[in-house]
This record gives C-alpha cells, structure tokens and sequence, in this order.
C-alpha cells in the first residue's frame, strides 16, 4: 500500500524551488557576470569555426578557378548551345506547348534527336544557360563564373550536410565535436581541391552535373535537418523545401533518380531508423523518383510512334553503332575502377579517352575490375561491422553505397554513346570525400598521439598535392588547341579526338592543319561524315573546291539523305559553285531556301553565284531577304552595293 505524501512536505517542496529560482534571479558580483557558461562559449566557437571553414572554402575555389572565366567554350559548349538550333526552346520550356512535336522535330529536319532528349529531361540546367544567354550572349565568362559559384556551393553544401549528419551524435555521446569539425571540413575541401572536378566546372555544358549535385545535396540537407524540426511549420517547411530540391535535381540530370534511396539508406544505416520507419519517413521523395523514368518512356514513345520500352533504355544510345546494353555493363565494371584510381591518384586526365570493350564476365580486366570493387565494398562494410558503435564507419558504408547508386545511371542502367567521361564521378564523389574523411578521423583519433599530428598534416599535403594538379589541368583548358592537342596525344587511337583538334585548328584560320587532322580521323574511320563535311568546308577556305567537292560526294555516297540536312547542302552547293556547276549549286540553294527561307548564308552564297552569272537584279534581291534578317551585317552591305553597281553597269533598274 503506498504511503501518501502530507501535503505540508509537498509544500515545502514547492517553496524550495521557487526560493532557488528566487535567489538565481539575485544580482551576481561583475566578473561571475561576463564569464560565459561553457553552452555559450562551445556555441560562439562554433559559430566562429563555421564562419572560418565557409570562408576557407570558398577561398580555395575562387583561387583554383576564377582565372578561369576567360576561358573559350569547347566541344559540347557549341553542340548543346551556340549550334544547338533548340537551346532557346529548351530554355524557354517550349516543349510544354507540344511534347509531341518537341520530341519529333529534331528529327524531323535532320539533327540529332538528342537535342529534344536533353531539353526535356534537363530543363532547370538550360534555363539556367538561358538566363546566361540573355544576360551577356554567348560570352563564356558569366556561364564559367555561375559555374564556379555552383562548386563553391555544393562544397559548403558538403560542409553543412555532414556536420548535419554528425552533429546529432555530438548530443548523445557518440561522437567528439571537434571529429565533426575535421571530417566535415575535410570533405568539402577534398571536393573543392579535386581535379576530377574540372569536367563539370571549367566545361561549362557540364553545369549538368555540378548543377544536379547542389540540388541533391540541398534536398538531402533540408530532409536530414528536418528530422532535427522542433516545431511543426519547420518540419513542413523544411520537407518541402526538400521535396521542391528533389524535382529540381531531377529536372537537372537523371543520376538523381537514386538520391531517395540514398536518404532512407542513411536514416536507416546511420541513425538506427528502423526501415519501416524510414522508408515511412522518406516516402515524400520516393514518390519523386517515377518522374524520370516517366519522362524517358513518354520521350520514346514519342520519336517512335508508340511505347517502346527497348527505344526507351536506348534513348541515348549511339545511333550509328547502338553498343549492347550487356556489353557496356560489363565494360563499365572496368570504367569504375578507373574512376577509383583517378580519386585516388589523379593523373593522366582526359577529356575522351579510349577504352576497350568488353563482352563476359570472365574477361581478365573485367573479372579483375569485379574483384576490386567487390574489395572496396567489403572493406567499408568489414569497418562497419567490426566498429558498430562508431557513426563514422556507419556513415562511411552508407556514403560508399551513396557513390555506387548514383553512378550506376551512367554506368549501367542507360547505355551512353561514351564508355568513360569523368564529368559522371562529381554528383556521387561527394560519399567517396566523405567516406576517406571519416577513415583518416579515425586514424587521427588512434591512441598514438602522433597520428594527431600526422594525419592533418597528411591531408593538408594531399589538399596541396590536389590543388597544384587542378591547376595545372585547367591550364589545358585555357584554349581549345591545347586542350584537343592534349587529348590527341593521350588518345591518338580515337578518330574524335582527331575531328575535334581538326575543328579547333579551323576556327583559328589554320585550315592546313585542319585538314590533315580531318584527314587521320578518316584514317581510323573512314564513315566519319562530321569529318567529311569539316574537310570539305576547309577545303573551300584553302581555295580547293575540287578536292572539297569530292569530299562532299563521298559523303553523300555514304549517305543518301545527307543532301537532306541544310549543312552539308549548303557545302555541296559551294564546291558545284566553285568548279563553275553554277546551275547546279542555285537548285541546291533553292532547296535549303524551301526549308529554311531565312537562312541567311544561303541568301548570301545563291546571290554571289547570280553575281557570278551576271544576274545582279536577282542577287540584289536574295541579299535584301538576309538584310531583313540582319540589317547592320556590314559583309551583307557591301554585297547590295555591289550588286547595285553591276545593275548600273547593265543599265537596269534598282
């Protein structure tokens, strides 16, 4: 039977305390005043480390690459921007008026049906390039300075989602404050100071991927501190702002489409959430991951007169020699070792590599490659198990896993017309820097005090060895020559490699250089009709337009529709106008003007031959239809005038 309390010791009770907070209330002499509490003082350290790390960071990526900004756009630059006919459509969401017709037109007209495929999967990316287009045209520096704000971001957003992640066992014991402070830091300034992070800065098309990383990490960043919500309006604000970062970063690029699971896989290994729980919890961004898949069938069926779930894992496949989707996920087991060495050992970077094919299982390199990424694997899960009670082994099994997930889309899932391109590494690079940063804590936190000196002093030598690689690889880039001649000498195999230095030399007026480097790609691959048409155009430019011309006809015999597409139309007519097939090269022209009446270059080139021919009245005409186009076109001006004067000279009216 339990005794009842007497209500005067109850009272009392109740009086004590109220006495205590009487007297704690009481004025205290100065100097106990000032002395902050130990709660105050660790917050204001805190305060100041984060303020310093933030600064640290985005100190390190201004000085890797704001000299950078000058830079000239290359190779896929000008394919999805400058050249691409759609770039103004896809920045404005033109596809939303018709998806149909959007998806259909690039072929259509003879381009590549890519350019639809890219513009409706990654919208946010082209309005992003958009709004630079708008701002200052094709001027590489603002695109290259937006790109580099987007790194410095996403290695704040580094920082900020791993002392998120940590900070949480901080409160219950689990972990030191100061192994945050380090792995968190650690991460972001690896990130920051990587070269292989080059391909999705300094290449400002790969905003794709540098862009999709932000998103993620923001949408993983405002789901992991939402779970830390006090209050209900934070919890929904927070949730939301993820869920909004999630669609984002699957407007983006497609390797998003496993970031979800990559939220509950943390919530269930790191911080002990049962699965139910967390797959609960996580179900407002899985519900998101549909969208992109969604997107690829509705994109297929469209360009293929109906479902077409193979055209559908095709989508971005070569279309001129379309690689098997078992073959390239056996090769890619070998392509992610590569990617492992270049982390660890970044040498010998390359913009388009070569890289065998493989087709079993049982290849030596590929059963090779099997082993070590099975070896990577199990060494963080062995770490995990064999330290359970440790978060840092937890969460560097989980930001292994991370890596693997987000690369599989390009790796795997979707065949791409290339085996390799680091640009894919960055989004799912961030697990890997988080992973080595919470190994190299817990070496410095061993029990030989010195690896407390060591292993800072470690990572401050890799930050420098990283940093002075980075550079020195970006100086590669600071002009197309030297940046194709540099793949050239790595890849003298690869018949692109060749076409593109050919195309570089060409834009800066070295038509003889250009030409024999068209000429080796046709060596490795004579159906290279990029090559042709390039050979044929600097052909034209060296004053060669028989050589040109049949140039232009052994791609044409390659392929029958070729006459088809505007730009090899357009060189067929300038090599029949060169030799003097002058009738020949005004019906070509005609045709272009059916399907293209306001293209300014063939109203420029159909009136030189009427020029030529000794019909000034109907070159005066062609060239006020591209003046209308382009009224200040000062080339165009004095074509008119020309055109008036040899009227004049017949005696014919204006």
């Amino acid at each position: 039977m339990s005794k009842r309390r007497h209500p005067k010791q109850s009272r009392t009770k109740v009086e004590t305390r109220r006495e205590t907070a009487v007297i704690a209330l009481e004025p205290q002499p100065a100097a106990e005043v000032e002395q902050p509490s130990p709660a105050v003082s660790r917050s204001t350290i805190g305060r100041w480390f984060h303020a310093l790390a933030a600064s640290l960071i985005v100190a390190l990526c201004a000085g890797l690459y704001t000299w950078t900004v000058d830079f000239p756009m290359v190779f896929d630059d000008h394919t999805y921007m400058s050249q691409n006919p759609f770039f103004k459509d896809a920045g404005t969401l033109a596809y939303l008026k018709g998806f149909g017709d959007f998806a259909r037109r690039p072929a259509e007209i003879g381009s590549d049906p890519d350019y639809a495929c890219n513009a409706i999967m990654r919208p946010v990316a082209y309005m992003t390039f958009y709004w630079n287009h708008l701002a200052d045209d094709f001027n590489p520096r603002w695109f290259r300075a937006v790109n580099i704000l987007i790194h410095g971001l996403n290695a704040l957003l580094v920082y900020a989602f791993a002392s998120t992640l940590l900070g949480r066992f901080v409160k219950t014991g689990g972990l030191r404050r100061e192994s945050v402070r380090f792995i968190s830091l650690t991460a972001a300034l690896f990130f920051v100071a990587h070269p292989l992070a080059i391909e999705s800065v300094t290449y400002i098309v790969q905003r794709f991927t540098s862009l999709v990383t932000l998103f993620s990490l923001l949408a993983l960043w405002l789901y992991f501190k939402s779970i830390e919500a006090t209050s209900r309006r934070g919890l929904w604000a927070l949730r939301t702002g993820s869920v909004v970062s999630m669609i984002l970063a699957m407007q983006t690029k497609e390797c998003s489409v496993f970031v979800p699971l990559v939220a509950v896989m943390i919530d269930w290994m790191v911080f002990g959430t049962g699965l139910r729980h967390a797959v609960k919890r996580g179900l407002p961004l899985l519900l998101c991951m549909p969208l992109i898949p969604i997107l690829i069938i509705a994109i297929a069926s469209a360009q293929h007169g109906g479902l077409d779930l193979h055209a559908a894992t095709n989508i971005v496949n070569s279309r001129d020699v379309p690689l098997n989707h078992w073959h390239y996920i056996v090769t890619e087991f070998t392509v992610v070792v590569h990617y492992l060495r270049k982390f660890f050992w970044p040498t010998s970077l390359n913009l388009d590599p070569e890289w065998p094919k493989y087709e079993s299982l049982f290849e030596g390199p590929v059963l090779g490659a099997v082993a070590v990424l099975a070896g990577f694997v199990a060494l963080s899960w062995w770490l995990f198990r064999r330290h359970r009670g440790d978060v840092r082994f937890a969460l560097g099994f989980a930001s292994v896993i991370w890596f693997f997930l987000t690369l599989s889309v390009s790796s795997g899932l979707v065949p791409l017309p290339d085996f390799v391109a680091e640009h894919r590494t960055y989004p799912g690079s961030v697990g890997l820097f988080i992973f080595v940063a919470c190994v190299l804590d817990r070496l410095r936190g061993s029990t030989r005090q010195v690896m407390r000196l060591v292993v800072p002093a470690v990572v401050v030598c890799a930050l420098v060895g990283l940093s002075w690689r980075t550079c020195r690889r970006n100086l590669v880039w600071s002009d197309r020559e030297s940046l194709w001649e540099d793949t050239v000498a790595k890849s003298p195999n690869k018949y692109r490699t060749w076409g593109n230095l050919g195309a570089a030399y060409s834009d800066s007026g070295k038509d003889e250089k250009a030409v024999e480097c068209y000429r080796e790609a046709l060596k490795i691959e004579p159906r290279f009709q990029n090559g042709l048409l390039n050979l044929s155009n600097s052909l034209l430019r060296l004053n060669r337009p028989k050589e040109s011309l049949d140039s232009t006809m052994e791609l044409i015999k390659q392929d029958q529709t070729a006459t088809s597409k505007p730009p090899v139309a357009f060189t067929l007519g300038l090599g029949l106008a060169g030799v003097g097939r002058f009738d020949e090269a005004v019906s070509v022209f005609r045709e272009i003007l059916k399907v293209l009446p306001h293209d300014v270059q063939t109203r420029k080139a159909i009136g030189l031959v009427y020029l030529q021919t000794g019909l000034p009245h109907r070159a005066l005409d062609h060239f006020h239809q591209a003046s209308a186009v382009v009224p200040d076109d000062p080339q165009l001006q004095q074509l008119v005038q020309a055109a008036e004067t040899a009227m004049a000279r017949k005696g014919l009216p204006r």
